[in-house]
């Protein structure tokens, strides 16, 4: 049995992971802010953090591992609030690293397919590869235990489905609802992996 926090616990992919790892007794811990996640996911058994990520230190445990999910993650919204997604996606994960140094505490830093275009393209992509930047630094200089993992386009149960604020997937889905046409965005030649958060857990 491992002792393991995931933050962002109560986030579409956090939720899912959560769920995941207690189906083999793991001691599961959760923070969340809750801005954008629901306690609507929460999951039986399992200890939930109200914290901003950059509270972490107050979290005075160590654990096995951590998936770090916690981040701000619309493009669109990134444009209107970059500073909010640079104090969280860059700031948020240096504050973790730090928490982490001195530990054997194993980090899976949640990365983004961003990472292969132009990282200037957006505040999201920007600050999603700082928060990578930041990971190598702190395993090169500080002996710390962080893997990257970069997700494609997820979706699945507890995705949010919105016309504005969704994945391709959940964006779609709430066009369909509401029988309104599909939008393509480009010549419809160009191809996007899509992953399944089950699959992705």
């Amino acid at each position: 049995m491992k002792k393991i926090l995931v933050t962002g616990g109560v986030g579409f992919i956090g939720s899912n992971l959560i769920s995941s790892l207690r189906k083999n007794n793991n001691e599961i811990y959760s923070l969340d802010d809750y801005t954008s996640g629901s306690k609507k996911n929460q999951v039986n058994g399992v200890k939930y953090y109200k914290l901003d990520i950059e509270e972490i230190a107050r979290i005075n445990q160590r654990f096995d591992i951590c998936y770090h999910l916690a981040a701000k993650t619309l493009v669109q919204e990134s444009f209107i609030k970059p500073e909010e997604y640079f104090r969280v996606n860059v700031k948020g994960t240096l504050k973790l690293l730090e928490w982490a140094r001195g530990t054997n505490m194993k980090i899976v830093y949640a990365g983004s397919a961003s990472r292969h275009s132009d990282p200037s393209s957006s505040p999201y992509a920007l600050t999603k590869f700082f928060g990578e930047e930041i990971c190598s630094l702190y395993k090169k200089n500080f002996d710390i235990n962080v893997q990257i993992a970069r997700f494609y386009n997820v979706y699945g149960p507890h995705e949010k489905v919105h016309e504005l604020n969704g994945n391709v997937i959940g964006i779609w889905r709430a066009k369909q609802m509401k029988k309104k046409q599909l939008l393509i965005v480009g010549d419809g030649n160009q191809k996007r992996d899509f992953i399944h958060v089950k699959d992705l857990v």
